[in-house]
């Protein structure tokens, strides 16, 4: 067991003497790396951290592990969610006690440890633990000395695993750990290369939402009806071609329509479109003198039921990182978001959005609309997490905020935000 600090070691030390498990902690600056040598070498290796873990570490972790065909526990103790570790079939815990359990669980060596039976224990054990289900093969847990909960196989002796609430949160972190399949990474089949790159070429900048979105056009990804317009008198023929209500926001590549939702309004009239062009334009030009100021877009209006913001980059380590949450004003006020790795299956796309304390906003009513709904947000992410991985070298993140999902169940990127790395910079330093 590798950890970040002498403290923790200590801890981790006590709870293992506590129920007679040989684990000899090592404090070292980089634990995790010391785990993957650790486990290349053919040993058991486990990670407990204060400080959080970045996404290529994690990622990195999941790789040995799937290498080596063995489980890594992974104790990180601070306010790191835990499920971005659960998604890559890392067992997390937030606790050394629960941590301590994980280890004894796996060195049982039993498939399903969570499966084992409860009947024989009091009932408050029996529901801190869940309701297992009997295998002759899973053993079962019995209360042993000190309050301890222990493991007995047919024929075999109790081996003592931890507190009721300690082997608690490990089952429930094995279990939430247990499919750790990953999909190749999807490909959109047509995509004309040239034509993005005509976009991203250039210099570390973030692109226009215009631009961002002439780059995502190739990946079918689901893009409002709308046009770009510089002038008042083009915002208003084009409102009155698309239908009216529309609506029409300020497009920029420095004043972003989230950190300004007062920049964009809905109109119903030729006039009104006039009128929005050059309050938007104002505004935006007294908020900013030195922005850079496109005009406006004019789109269809359309009725969102839940808004979604969604960030995402390539990891070094190889797949691409996602943030989802909600982009409403409450959802961005209480932090509803979380982390997953991308691409993922619809069954583990299906777990992330659950995590979020939202998740009856986007899968509510029957199992087949609940189905529909993970099928139609999964297709729009991977579609996103294809462009990524494709141009990971070119291109430093892509923000979709807010990704609207309109009533009647089709979805709508009604901004987006492409930054571009400085790939194109360093080739023309290496050509020099």
């Amino acid at each position: 067991m590798f950890c970040d600090c002498p403290e923790l070691a200590v801890e981790v030390a006590r709870g293992a003497g506590r129920i007679g498990l040989s684990l000899e902690p090592a404090v070292h600056e980089r634990p995790w790396e010391a785990a993957i040598d650790a486990l290349n070498r053919g040993g058991l290796a486990g990670v407990a951290v204060k400080t959080p873990l970045s996404a290529n570490a994690v990622v990195r972790l999941a790789e040995a592990m799937r290498a080596r065909k063995q489980r890594i526990p992974v104790a990180v103790i601070g306010p790191q969610p835990l499920g971005l570790l659960h998604d890559l079939g890392l067992p997390a815990v937030d606790e050394t006690g629960p941590l301590v359990a994980v280890v004894a669980l796996l060195e049982l060596e039993t498939e399903r440890p969570w499966a084992a039976t409860t009947k024989e224990l009091p009932a408050v054990d029996r529901v801190r633990l869940g309701e297992s289900v009997s295998h002759r093969s899973d053993g079962r847990f019995v209360r042993i000395d000190d309050g301890l909960i222990a493991h007995e196989a047919d024929g075999g002796p109790s081996k003592p695993i931890g507190s009721p609430r300690d082997v608690a949160a490990a089952l429930r972190a094995l279990r939430a750990s247990q499919d750790p399949s990953r999909p190749k990474v999807p490909v959109v089949r047509g995509v004309e290369a040239d034509a993005v790159l005509d976009v991203i070429l250039g210099p570390r900048r973030a692109l226009s939402d215009p631009a961002s979105k002439a780059a995502l056009e190739p990946y079918d990804v689901p893009l409002p009806l709308e046009e770009l317009c510089a002038t008042p008198s083009r915002a208003a023929s084009e409102a009155a071609r698309i239908g009216f209500p529309v609506r029409v926001a300020l497009a920029s590549p420095d004043l972003r329509l989230w950190d300004h939702p007062d920049l964009a309004a809905e109109v119903y009239s030729a006039g009104q479109a006039r009128d929005a062009f050059r309050q938007i334009m104002a505004m935006a030009k007294n908020r900013s003198p030195d922005a850079r100021l496109l005009g406006v877009t004019v789109s269809a209006s359309t009725m969102a039921r839940t808004l979604l913001r969604v960030r995402m980059e390539p990891l070094a380590a190889g797949p691409v990182l996602a943030e989802i949450g909600f982009a409403d004003p409450h959802g961005r006020a209480s932090g509803d978001t979380t982390q997953t790795v991308l691409p993922a299956t619809a069954k583990a796309l299906e777990r992330v959005l659950l995590r979020l304390r939202g998740s009856s906003l986007l899968l509510s009513g029957t199992p087949q609309e609940r189905t529909q709904a993970v099928s139609a947000i999964g297709d729009v992410l991977m579609r996103l997490a294809a462009f990524v991985h494709q141009w990971r070298e070119q291109i430093e993140s892509v923000e979709v905020n807010p990704l609207a999902i309109l009533v009647g169940g089709d979805l709508e990127v009604r901004e987006a935000c492409v930054t571009v790395g400085d790939a194109f910079s360093r080739s023309l330093n290496a050509s020099g």
